[in-house]
């Protein structure tokens, strides 16, 4: 019942802040991540104990800020909470209010259910790190970032294709789809991942001929496609 209560007073908070300019502020951010922080489990809320007061975030555990280059202002741009044991999902997560996030983090947790399809509005992000949880659904590749550098959603219950508009990520420089249950062809659109030295795919349900694109990643230093049904060589 306080749980609800606390999610609650929680939400319309952020509703109020959602409502007025800046929501992408310093402000609007704490209260996003404190409405996340109340979906969790209650082991999760004590690991992240301090996430409390939303008037200093940039002192939150795993939080940090730097002075937006364009809005000359504190904004939160990475968030690092590799291991810590969370437990919960990513639904309840406003990604509309963190648009200046460089980095998310949430590597080796217990986080469950499906990738938001509105990640897609963080445009500046470089880096995200989900492998080791247990997410489902499937790769929504298609709303990622075109700045992504580094992409690892390994080790998690991922199913389906593995996108066409893998091809559009053109500055990727290592991906990681390993130990999930992706299923059908690698598309030959990673072929347009000029930029990418490190690929794993393996551990899927992957089949089909290994497209001849691989070959034209010239940057590419470390392959790995094993435990697929994979067929041809690459010459």
């Amino acid at each position: 019942m306080l749980a609800s209560l606390a999610v609650l007073l929680l939400l319309t908070t952020a509703t109020a802040v959602a409502q007025t300019p800046g929501m992408a502020m310093l402000g609007g951010q704490a209260m996003a991540l404190l409405l996340w922080k109340a979906s969790l489990s209650n082991q999760s809320q004590h690991t992240l104990s301090s996430w409390e007061n939303a008037s200093v975030p940039c002192s939150w555990r795993g939080i940090r800020c730097t002075v937006h280059r364009r809005q000359h202002r504190p904004v939160i741009i990475d968030i690092s909470l590799c291991g810590m044991g969370l437990q919960g999902g990513l639904r309840l997560l406003n990604f509309s209010a963190l648009t200046t996030l460089t980095r998310l983090d949430l590597s080796h947790n217990h986080l469950d259910g499906e990738i938001p399809p509105d990640i897609g509005v963080l445009s500046e992000l470089q880096a995200l790190l989900l492998q080791s949880n247990q997410i489902s659904g499937s790769v929504p590749l298609g709303n990622m970032s075109s700045n992504l550098l580094t992409l690892n959603l390994s080790d998690n219950y991922l199913v389906g294709h593995i996108p066409s508009e893998i091809g559009h990520l053109k500055y990727l420089v290592a991906l990681d789809l390993s130990s999930n249950n992706l299923f059908g062809s690698i598309p030959r659109s990673v072929g347009g991942l000029a930029n990418l030295t490190t690929l794993y795919l393996y551990r899927n349900q992957l089949s089909g001929e290994i497209p001849q694109e691989v070959v034209y990643l010239g940057k590419l230093v470390d392959l790995q496609l094993g435990f697929n049904t994979l067929t041809g060589p690459i010459q």
